[in-house]
This record gives structure tokens, sequence and C-alpha cells, in this order.
């Protein structure tokens, strides 16, 4: 597999210059700097381990294409395993990423730096260094033989490298910590960012004391720190101070310039955050849409309501099931260029970084506030910080926000309502945890009476819904803290329902609602709200019941099997026993030791059905202690009960027959009960699960079981082995013709099938060489075309399609077996068609506005109208090139040939009537001429217009006939006449297969099932041990219905 992989990189170094040596630098830079070395013979010798080679390619950031990164490929699997799957990921000790940025826009002073290398500089002990090998070319020369190297540091790409790089910086941190100050080591553990540092700082010598202790405390360590950026001059000036050579990126001179800070775009001189939008290049398709929403990457949702509209068309999209690059409607395309339209209106989004903005203020105060709302479209929360300077105005910051969409199952607005204001409070908790002791106060704002309400009612009980959000709530915020706002100055109006309009930006940024002096005059009085839209708890109410006490002792029913019930109660009588031996001062008693005995197992048998017995016929047996009879009137009075050793047993007329006691006198069990079919079931398998009669007669040896037909046949059916072995595949009422089959007009070929047949061995040169055959179907007239394949991968399936549409038309549809079972009989063509590229072909077709159907796996008979025109050309094709050495050029004769005559073939019967009509033939529309007539004589030019004429009439007879004849004839069913039970989600079913014995076909459990037009179902899904697999029914057996 790495050889493989070497030799494709091989052919991409050879073919791109620029591309070798930038790959070359970078491998060899890795092996002059020690983080890679060159395997010794001794390590190379068979038993020196571990050893394991990984593949490697180059990663380019698009954003910097100068640069590129040599990646370890450590999933890359060899016999099933990677180096990923065997080494341990370790726990995940990174900081968040959203805690990072809240804490890095809290003070006026930020500083921004990353750890050069990181990875690289954890060395891997020398023992493990086997396990990271690699194939190089010595300095890039790819003419040679590649040599064996060895990482000696974490690489990229193993799911190892974060933790252990952030533990060696962590450790690095709490081993140097004296002499630093706390607040240098605190930021390794709460400010990195895997390799990427944001602080911020009141004061510049705080800023400047922290550049130079972190920079000299990671030095100790082996991590050093590059790419020092501030939005202070004064800061700037120590950078030279702690950088071997004037830092490449420090503090840009152009006022456009920004820095990529954990995926956020920052400004040091204005000291903003950057959005900017431009015109999607994607195509406007589902997976289209979800390209560019997913490129707006704000993680503290600055711009979150500018993004709902689109995610609530991706919702849409999602529920109507479009295809991943199915063109969208006309609605879906306006709104899509709609909000694109806004965006672009929208244009470059600037957001100030910091909280405090005034360097060395210690008097600023910092409140939050979290407004929270919800409508039909989705629900959200906002969180703002109003800072109060003391000579100053106040102002306020927009912190954080969450915009989410509705759930698709409709929810009431109280209960989105209430959604939201948990949010708000969750996001509250994530705010304290990023700034801890920051704000002096903490309120929360809702525009809904009803979740007010809920809030202040802590007397009453409400819904299981409304409580659990309610305990959140409860348990994180005060009654106090809660507030009402009109919807109009609500902020968090935006994020439930998006901005519509670019003049609310402002708004939505600044919050003019909060910069009032008295912030308290906002909350005005809450109205009380109806109690209709309250969601009480129902009342219950208590029923008490009385239970009759099983009599019988559990232990019967803790086992599966006769046997296993036997012996456990055996053991459980000779516990009893050697207790009593232990306690009892008579010597004379040992207690037994070693397996148990035949007597042992006897007498635990007898003491079971004594117990069922008394539970079952306790009265009876009463009765007959009694008065030595049983009742006149009872179940049994036929079989003359009598007692025998303790046990109900059969009197009969067989007294005096010579036959063993049991068989005379068998045991009385009864119909319905755990004992009793524990042991039908014993004897069930005991012979080798026969039938009804056999295992009865078996029984009756020593037990009789009352009403025992139908006991045993009640077992047998339940048995799962039994089952496996006799239950047929699902069938269904054959479904009516589609409308591809039965649209009448439409242009030959306009839906086909198609399908591959082979291989032939044809001749070229000196070689033999394989060829295909790719037969279309027109699944309305019954033509067909065959083209030859060279080869079974996509290209040349690709070239056979624009082929056959250059001679034939575009087609509207395509349907085929699915990709594992196309003709289903040669191996070879099952395994290369597995192989193809099927989004490849998929996009193909779409660009031509072809849709392609695929039947569910191992369902051939759901192509049968291609499948016999294969059978076909196959005869054709052994009878005219029986023992023939054919070339390419013989072949492509012989399938046209072989098209002919399929061409030629009646779709009508053949009367001997000669004045009935000659049959209708696929090449009567194909040609609108007899195959082998002769064109008439005269020019052509005096024939234009009524040659014309006479194709259009001879069309118009064809599809007449079609309608009249042809049509008609596949009115009728063949098979599948009668309409069956739908399989339903829930059944336990058993996945046929056609290369493995019954006996080891696989249970599954239906997942979801497909319903056809006409209401019934024909295909399911369904998940089996090895994963979700989707069939046609006749590839199900139904074991166990879900109700």
């Amino acid at each position: 597999m790495v050889k493989r992989r070497l030799q494709s990189l091989r052919r991409r170094l050879v073919g791109d210059c620029c591309f070798h040596d930038k790959y070359t630098r970078s491998v060899e830079n890795n092996i002059t700097k020690g983080y890679a070395e060159k395997v010794s013979e001794i390590q190379r010798k068979v038993g020196y381990c571990p050893r394991w080679y990984l593949p490697h390619h180059a990663v380019i950031n698009p954003r910097k294409p100068e640069k590129l990164r040599v990646v370890f490929d450590c999933a890359a699997k060899f016999a099933g395993v990677s180096l990923n799957d065997m080494i341990y990921q370790g726990p995940d000790t990174t900081a968040e990423l959203v805690c990072i940025l809240l804490r890095f826009r809290k003070e006026a002073i930020a500083i921004s730096a990353d750890v050069e290398e990181m990875f690289m500089q954890v060395k891997v002990p020398e023992s493990d260094r086997g396990a990271l090998r690699f194939l190089w070319w010595p300095n890039g020369d790819t003419s040679r033989e590649p040599v064996e190297f060895q990482m000696t540091s974490h690489p990229f790409g193993a799911t190892s490298s974060p933790f252990c790089a952030n533990f060696a910086m962590n450790k690095t941190a709490q081993r140097f910590s004296a002499g630093y100050d706390d607040f240098v080591v605190d930021a390794v553990k709460n400010n990195f960012y895997v390799d990427d540092c944001l602080v911020c700082f009141p004061t510049c010598e705080q800023a400047k004391k922290f550049v130079v202790q972190m920079n000299e405390l990671l030095c100790k360590g082996g991590f050093k720190l590059k790419k020092w950026i501030t939005n202070s001059e004064a800061v700037k000036l120590v950078f030279p101070f702690v950088c071997d050579e004037e830092p490449s990126v420090d503090l840009p001179i152009l006022q456009n310039v920004t820095h990529r800070t954990l995926g956020l775009e920052w400004d040091p001189r204005q000291d903003v955050f950057k959005f900017c939008f431009d015109a999607p290049k994607k195509p406007m398709t589902r997976r289209g849409v979800l390209s560019v929403v997913s490129s707006l990457f704000d993680p503290l949702g600055l711009i979150a309501p500018t993004c709902l509209t689109a995610k609530l068309l991706l919702q849409r999209l999602c529920k109507a099931q479009i295809g991943w690059d199915r063109p969208l409607s006309e609605p879906d395309v306006s709104a899509w260029l709609k909000w694109v339209n806004f965006m672009l209106q929208v244009g470059h989004v600037t957001v100030p970084r910091g909280i405090k903005r005034i360097i060395d203020e210690p008097d600023a105060k910092v409140e939050l506030h979290l407004f929270s709302d919800a409508s039909e479209l989705g629900y959200g929360a906002v969180a703002y910080a109003r800072v109060k300077y003391s000579q100053q105005s106040p102002y306020c910051v927009l912190l954080y926000s969450k915009s989410r969409v509705a759930p698709v199952k409709r929810i009431t607005i109280p209960r989105l309502e209430m959604a939201a204001a948990v949010l708000s409070v969750r996001m509250s908790e994530v705010l304290k945890k990023s700034f801890p002791r920051f704000f002096s106060e903490v309120n929360f704002y809702t525009d809904s009476m009803v979740v007010l309400y809920y809030i202040k009612n802590t007397e009453s009980r409400y819904s299981t819904f409304i409580a659990n959000r309610l305990a959140v709530m409860h348990q994180f915020t005060s009654v106090e803290q809660w507030r009402y706002i009109r919807s109009s100055q609500n902020p968090g109006d935006w994020t439930s329902r998006g901005i519509q309009k670019v003049s609310d930006r402002k708004s939505w940024f600044d919050c003019p609602v909060l910069l009032d002096t008295n912030v308290s005059r906002m909350a005005t009085r809450c109205p009380e709200p109806t109690l209709e839209n309250i969601e009480f708890r129902k009342p219950l109410v208590n029923v008490g019941l009385s239970s009759v006490e099983r009599r019988t002792s559990p232990i019967l029913f803790y086992f599966s099997e006769w046997m296993k019930l036997v012996r456990a109660v055996a053991w459980l009588r000779r516990f009893i026993e050697f207790v009593e031996v232990l306690g009892s001062l008579n010597v004379e008693r040992s207690a037994r030791l070693g397996h148990l005995k035949v007597n042992e197992l006897e007498m635990a048998k007898r003491k079971v059905l004594m117990m069922v017995q008394e539970e079952v016929y306790g009265e009876l047996i009463s009765e007959i202690k009694n008065s030595g009879k049983s009742m006149k009137h009872n179940d049994l009075k036929k079989l003359s009960p009598i007692m025998l050793d303790g046990l109900l047993c059969v009197g009969g007329r067989l007294n005096y027959s010579d036959f063993p006691s049991t068989f005379k006198h068998p045991i009385i069990l009864p119909n319905r009960h755990f004992v009793t079919e524990l042991i039908i079931r014993h004897y069930h398998r005991e012979e080798g699960h026969t039938g009804t009669s056999q295992v009865l007669a078996t029984i009756r040896r020593n037990y009789w079981v009352v009403k025992g037909t139908s006991a045993v046949k009640r077992v047998i059916g339940q048995c799962v082995t039994c089952r496996r072995f006799v239950k047929s595949p699902g069938q269904q009422l054959v479904a009516p013709l589609p409308v591809c089959r039965i649209r009448q007009g439409w242009y030959t070929f306009s839906s086909v099938g198609v399908d591959y047949f082979g291989p032939f061995i044809v001749k070229r040169g000196r070689s033999f060489e394989k060829r295909y055959g790719c037969m279309f179907t027109c699944l309305q007239t019954r033509s067909v075309h065959i083209e030859m394949a060279h080869s079974l991968n996509t290209d040349s399936f690709v070239m056979s399609l624009l082929r056959f549409m250059g001679r034939r038309g575009r087609p509207t549809e395509i349907y085929s077996d699915n990709g594992s079972n196309f003709i289903g009989t040669v191996s070879e063509l099952k395994g290369f068609i597995r192989q193809w590229d099927q989004r490849r072909i998929s996009n193909e077709l779409a660009t031509k506005q072809i849709q392609w159907h695929f039947n569910p796996p191992l369902s051939s008979h759901r192509g049968g109208v291609w499948e016999r025109m294969i059978r076909s050309v196959r005869r054709l094709l052994l009878l005219i090139t029986k023992e023939q050495t054919l070339t390419d050029e013989s072949l492509a004769t012989y399938l046209v040939e072989a098209e002919k005559i399929l061409n030629n073939r009646p779709l009508t019967p053949v009367t001997q009537d000669a004045e009935d009509k000659l049959a209708l033939y696929p090449n009567d529309l194909l040609l609108l001429r007899e195959c082998d007539g002769v064109v008439e004589e005269g020019t052509i030019t005096d024939k234009y217009s009524k040659r014309w004429r006479q194709v259009n009439y001879l069309a118009n007879v064809f599809w007449k006939r079609w309608l009249k004849e042809y049509l008609p004839s596949l009115q009728s069913r063949q098979k599948w006449l009668v309409e069956h039970r739908n399989f339903k989600e829930g059944d336990v079913v058993i996945v046929t297969s056609d290369i493995s014995a019954r006996g080891k076909w696989p249970l599954g459990v239906v997942e979801s099932c497909e319903i056809d037009n006409d209401g019934k179902v024909r295909t399911v899904t369904i998940r089996t041990g090895n994963g979700i697999v989707r069939r046609d029914i006749r590839k199900v057996c139904l074991l166990e219905g879900s109700e």
C-alpha cells in the first residue's frame, strides 16, 4: 500500500517541478533538523519491532499557496488496520475555542503568537520510532530507489500528536513555573489552542512582561514562539528582543491588512474582527448551499442572524430530501439569490474586538445582558456587555450569540421561547467561565409572558418538557435576574427571524436599548399571561391493584433450557445437604462431592415437576391425597389421574401391560407453563428439530402434556432455528408498470435500462484482451442498442454512454441494477463495476439533465426488461462467434448484427392468417422502413416533403398499434398475484444470501420501508450486525413481526 502511494506521489513530483522542489525542501528540512532519521541496518532487521510504514502527501493552504506541509496518512489501512487504530488518542486537553476567543476580547491590549513547528519539538521514544517509518528518495532524486526513514518527532496526521504536544507544553509550564508570574503560567493552559496563543492585557507593562516571560518559559521546553502580532505600538518594541530575527509578521502598516486568529480575521490596526462575503462560485445545489453556509466561520455568532435565512433554506432542502447534486427549484433559487444579494449588500462587517477600550482604566463597570426570543422559524439568544466608565457615556459590545432553526417537528411557540431562555442561561455560564468575577451584574430579558410566569411561579407543577428546562434556569439564575422587554425593543428577535434589512446591522452590534443611562427603566411591567398557554402537569390518579403472589419459585424462570434448570436445582439441593451436614452432630453423615450423579438429577427433575403440579393442580392433588380419588368434574377425568411418588400421573388403561412404569403412567404436565415449554423445546432439539408427531411421541414416553399436540405445535412454531430454515422470502403483489414503460409518443430511448455482459476475448497483435458489451434497452419500445466497451472502468462506461447519445439522442432517465449486481453471474464483472466512480457518473449525467435510477442490490428481477435482452444477445453471440478468433472489428460487427436481429423480433403475436396485419417490430420506429428495404429511385429533391409526411405517418401508425396491440399485452400479471402483509419498521428478518448456507444468513431489523405509489412495500432498509443494507423484499424472510 505504501509503495503504491509512493509511486503515485512520484508521478506527481516528476510532472510538476515546482511541487517537486517544495516537497523535497520540506522533507529534507525535517531530516536536517533531526525530526526524521534514516533507518539503520540493525533497525531494518525483520525481528525489530514495532514496524509500520506510513504513506505521506502534501497539504497546501489556499491562503498560503507558497507553503507546503508534508502530512503522514496515519489513517491509511493495511489489512483492515491503521496506525491510528492501534495507538491511544489521549484525552482532549485543548482549551475550548469559544472560551479562548472570548477571553481574547476582555482587555484593551491584544497579543497573538504561534508556536513554531509545535509537534516536531516533541520527541518520540526511540523504541517506538519504528512505527513511524516512511519511504523517501535521498535528496528528492526520484530516479533512485527509495530509502527507509523514520520520524523522531510526533508527525502531523497521528491522532496522538495533539495530546502529546499539549501535555509537553503544559508540563514545561508546570516544571519551570518558579520565577514567572502566575498569569504567564495560566496562559499556557487557558490561552493556547494547540499552537496558537491569544491573550490580552489592561496595561502595556503587563503585556511586555508577558512577551518576555512567555518566550523564556517555553524556550526551556524547546518551544519557540513566532509570528508575534499586537495592536499596541509600545508592546511591539519588545518583539525584536524575543526573536532571533526581525519578526516577519507583527503590526500591519496598511489599513486593510488582517491576520487569521483561530479562523477569525483580526485587523490589529483598527482592533476589529472583519467578516467578508464574496459571491459564491458553488453550484446552486443542496451541496453548494451547504458549502457556502459552512464557509462562514463564526464561532462567537457575531453575524449569526445574517446566516439564519440560508440555514432555513438548507433545512427545507433536507426536509424535502432533495438530492445533493440536484439543481434547486425556481422558488429555492430565488430565495438563495435573495440571501446572496443581501450578503453582498452587507459587504464587509467589522466588530470591535475589545470589551474595555481604554488602557490603564481600572474603574470600568461591566454588565452582562442576555436577550432571548423565538418564532416559527427559529430561536436564539444574544449577549451584550454594557461598559460604563466613570467619566464617559456607556457603550455596548456584542459578545456572543446563537441562532438555531426551529425543529422540523413543529412545537408550540411557548416551548420554543423556553428553549431560547435555556439557551441564554447556558450562554451566560460559558461567559462567566471565560470571565471569572468580571461582570458586576447579569440580567436576562425575554418578551414571552409565559416564560416569565413559569420562572416566577415555583408552586405549580408543569409538564416534563417545561419542568426540565425550569430546573436548568432555577439552578443557574434567580427570579430577580429575569425581566420583561417589549418585542419591538428585543434584539433577540433577530436571532429567531434573521436580519432582513441592511439598516438593522448597526442596531444589532450596538444594542441602542442598553445605552440608556438607567437600564432598569427598560424592564417594563410584565402583563399576566392567559392560562390556556400554560402547560400544567396533568393530575395523577393513583389506583391500587392487588396481585396474587406466585407460589412457584422464581428459580424456574431463570433458565432457558430444561437441563440447565435441572442441574441448577440439583446443585442447590446438594448445597442444602452440605449445610445440613455441617450443622449436624451425626459423624456418620458426609457431604457428597464431585460431579452430579444420575440419581441427583432425577431427584431434581421430580422436585421441579412437583412444584409445577402444585401450582397448577394443587386442589386436585389435595383431593386425591385426602379421598384417594379425583373429583368428578375436572379437565383430567379422561386420564384417571393418580398419585405416584408424590407426582400426578396418568392412571389410564395400561396397568397390566409389561411396559415400563414411566410409559404406563406418564407424568401429567399443564398445557401452558414455562417448564412445559422448556421440556418440549429440549426434546425438540434432541430429536433434531423434527416435526410435531415425532416430538410428541418422544415426550409421551415420560410425560403427558395436556392438549399435547397444540402445545408442541406452539413451541415448535416459536423455534428460531426451525423458522430460519422454513421461512420463505417476502412477496408482494407485483407492482403496476412505471410511467417510463407505458408513456406514449415519446421518442425512442427516452427512458433506457443499461447493463453489461461478457467478457469476449479478442486478439490484438500477439496478445489477447477482454472486451465487454454495454446494452441500452428502450423501456417503451423494447429497442436495443449495443456498444462495445474496452474495459470495465468508469471512463469506458462514460465514453460508451456518449457514443450511445450521439447516435440515439439524449435519454431523460437511465435505469440499472445496483453496482454490485450488474449482470450478477461473472465475478470479475461484479468486482470492477463495484469500483465505478458513481459520483462522477452521476455528475456527468446531471450536467446533461439525465436522472440515473438504481434498483436495490441483489434484485435482478427488477431489471427484467433488459435482463431478458441480455439472455437473447448471449445466445446469438454464442452461435455467431462459436470457435472463432475475434478481433475488435469483427466483435463490433457481430454486436451490430445481434442488435439488428433483436430489433427485428416481433413485439405482437405473429398469426397464420394472411389477411392479418404484420407483427409490430422495434425497427418499425427506429428505421421507419423495413430493415433490408431498397430506396426508391428518383431525385431526392422531389421527395423531401413526400418523405417527411411518410415518416410522420409511419411514426403515428407505430404508436397507434403500440397503444392498441402491444400495451394491452402488458396488462395481466404473470406472478405474485396475491397481496401480502407489508413489511414494517421493527420487523425481525433474515437477509438471504446466494454465497452462504441458509443457516449462516444474517439476522436484521427493518429500519425503514420504501412505500410505492400503490401503498405497497417492496424495498426495505435493514440494520444487521455488519451495517445497514438496502434489499428487495424477495431477498428478505420475515422471522418475527414488530407487533
